[in-house]
C-alpha cells in the first residue's frame, strides 16, 4: 500500500531529521493524493485501526483530539487540554504517513451551543439576534449564526487561528461556508459588510502566524482580492450543481481548478471533492467511471488533493455490504443515526464518507508535466506526466486513443501497451513498465548505452518502449535512467 510507508523510512524522516515542513510534506507525496474531510472511509478491514484509516489520506480535518480553547489570565487565547494524548495521536498518524497534513476547522458562520471545543470561550461569541434579542438559528435548528461582521467577533476568530498556529499541532485551519459571491448571513448582514469582514479576518491571521500556516476555505467564490491570503479551496461539488458531471460541468470544474492553482498562495492545498451516486453501490460501473474521471481531472489540472464520496443523502435508500463500517466502532451499527446491518432501505446518509478505491493505491509518483495540457491539441482530452507514469482525463465527447512514448500498464484496464483507449467522461493512470535500460549489460546505465541505442536506430532491437522500432523514444528512456 503506497500510503503506508516502511518503518525504516519513518525513522529516517521523522526521527533523524525531525518533522517535515509543510512544503516538504506536499513535495514528498505520491499521487493520486486523497484527502479526508470530517468522515472516515467506510470499507477498510477490521485489521486497519481508526488511526491507520486516517493515515491513508494525505490531508485531513478536523482532528480536535482532546483540546479546547481557553482564555488565560493574561487575556490571551490558547489551546489547552490533554497535550500528551493529542501528540501521541498525531504522531501515530505520522508514523503511518509522514506527509499527512492536519487542518483544524474554525467555526466562523455558525456554532452549536454546547460544542466542547469552544465551551470555555462560548460566552465571548457574538450571535446574530432577532428583534427579541434571541440568537438566530440556522436551518438545522441546532446552531446559532455567528456575527463575524462584528469587529469583536473578527478579533476572536483571529485570536483562535493564532492560538492554533502557536500550538504546533496543526498545519493550518479550515473555514466552512466561505461565499464571496453571496451572503451567508442572509437577511441580517450585507454583502459589502461580509466581504470587508472576511478580508479583515484574513489580514489579522496572516499578521500573526508563520508564512506557511495554511488557510483552506470552502467554496469556489474566492476573488483575486482574498486569494493571496488563502492556500486553497475545498471544491465541495455536488452532482445537481455541476450538471451531473457532464461535459459542461466538468469543463467549469477544470477551469476553476486551474484558476485556483494559478492564484492561491503558496504552499497550495486545493481539494476537489466529487459526489458519488448514492443509490448505487460504490463499486457500480457508473460510480467507478465517475471516480476515475474526477480523480484524473484533479491529477491533470492540479497538484492538489481529491476525493470521491459515497454521495448518500438523507432519506436515500442505498446499498451496503459487510465491509462497510465505522472505524471508530466495532461494526456497522450506529454509524450515523441508527445505522443497522440491513443493506437496503435504511434512511440515513453518509455525507463526505467514502469508499477507498484500489485505483487510488496506484503510485504515479510526483508530477513533472504542466497542468491543463491537451493531448495533441485535442479539445477536452488532457494528459500529464508523472515520475512513474501518466494521467489522462477525457471529456472530449468520444473515446480517444493515446500513444505514449513507452510501454505502460493501465491501472484500471490492466492493459500493457504503448497505445491505449480512454472512454469519454473517464480517466486512467498509466504506469511505466520496468524497462532494462542497461542495453550493454555492464551493470550501469551510461553513455555507452546511449551509443548502443543510437547505432541501432531503425532496427528492431533494442526496442525499449515496445513500439516495434528503435528510435528517439528509446534514447529518451536510456537518458532518463542515467
Amino acid at each position: 500500500m503506497k500510503k503506508i510507508l516502511s518503518i525504516l523510512f519513518i525513522l529516517l524522516t521523522t526521527t533523524a531529521f525531525g518533522e517535515l515542513s509543510v512544503q516538504e510534506k506536499l513535495d514528498n507525496r505520491n499521487f493520486p493524493s486523497i484527502f479526508m474531510p470530517w468522515h472516515y472511509n467506510m470499507n477498510l478491514p477490521p485489521s486497519v485501526s481508526p488511526r491507520e484509516n486516517v493515515a491513508y489520506h494525505d490531508l485531513i480535518w478536523s482532528p480536535e483530539s482532546l483540546l479546547e480553547f481557553e482564555r488565560t489570565e493574561t487575556g490571551k487565547i490558547r489551546l489547552t487540554g490533554d497535550f500528551d494524548f493529542t501528540r501521541e495521536e498525531l504522531d501515530e498518524y505520522r508514523s503511518y504517513n509522514p506527509n499527512i497534513l492536519f487542518i483544524l476547522e474554525l467555526r466562523m458562520r455558525d456554532m452549536e451551543f454546547d460544542w466542547y471545543f469552544y465551551r470555555k470561550i462560548m460566552d465571548e461569541y457574538i450571535a446574530i439576534a432577532d428583534e427579541a434579542g434571541n440568537a438566530v438559528l440556522d436551518t438545522s435548528g441546532r446552531r446559532f449564526l455567528i456575527d463575524f461582521v462584528n469587529p469583536k467577533m473578527q478579533n476572536l476568530i483571529v485570536q483562535q487561528a493564532i492560538a492554533i498556529a502557536e500550538s504546533g499541532f496543526y498545519d493550518g485551519i479550515f473555514f466552512d461556508f466561505w461565499n464571496e459571491k453571496g451572503v451567508v448571513l442572509e437577511g441580517y448582514r450585507t454583502y459589502e459588510a461580509e466581504q470587508h469582514a472576511r478580508m479583515e479576518i484574513l489580514k489579522g491571521i496572516r499578521a500573526g502566524v508563520r508564512d506557511d500556516f495554511l488557510i483552506l476555505v470552502n467554496g469556489l467564490s474566492v476573488t483575486e482580492n482574498t486569494a493571496p491570503y488563502i492556500n486553497g479551496t475545498f471544491m465541495e461539488t455536488f452532482r445537481a450543481q455541476r450538471k451531473n458531471y457532464n461535459h459542461e460541468g466538468l469543463k467549469e470544474m477544470g477551469n476553476a481548478l486551474l484558476w485556483a492553482e494559478k492564484n492561491f498562495r503558496e504552499p497550495q492545498i486545493n481539494c476537489l471533492e466529487a459526489e458519488g451516486i448514492g443509490s448505487e453501490s460504490p463499486l457500480s460501473s457508473e460510480n467507478q467511471q465517475a471516480m476515475r474521471c474526477l480523480t484524473s481531472l484533479s491529477l491533470t489540472h492540479s497538484d492538489g488533493f481529491v476525493l470521491y464520496t459515497m454521495g448518500i443523502q438523507e432519506n436515500e435508500a442505498h446499498q451496503h455490504d459487510s465491509s462497510f463500517r465505522n472505524p471508530r466502532r466495532n461494526h456497522l451499527t450506529d454509524v450515523t443515526y441508527g445505522h443497522g446491518q440491513d443493506p437496503q432501505g435504511l434512511h440515513h446518509f453518509h455525507h463526505h464518507q467514502h469508499y477507498w478505491y484500489d485505483f487510488w493505491d496506484a503510485d504515479l509518483g510526483q508530477p513533472v508535466g504542466e497542468k491543463g495540457q491537451r493531448y495533441e491539441g485535442t479539445e477536452g482530452l488532457f494528459i500529464r506526466e508523472f515520475t512513474n507514469g501518466w494521467a489522462v482525463y477525457n471529456r472530449s465527447g468520444k473515446a480517444q486513443e493515446i500513444s505514449l512514448p513507452m510501454q505502460t500498464t493501465g491501472v484500471a484496464s490492466g492493459i500493457t501497451s504503448f497505445k491505449h483507449i480512454v472512454p469519454d467522461l473517464d480517466g486512467e493512470m498509466f504506469l511505466k513498465t520496468d524497462v532494462n535500460a542497461d542495453v550493454n549489460g555492464d551493470g550501469v546505465v551510461n553513455i555507452l548505452d546511449l551509443v548502443a541505442v543510437a547505432n541501432a536506430f531503425g532496427k528492431a532491437e533494442p526496442d525499449l518502449n515496445g513500439d516495434g522500432i528503435v528510435n528517439i523514444q528509446d534514447l529518451v528512456i536510456v537518458a532518463n535512467a542515467f
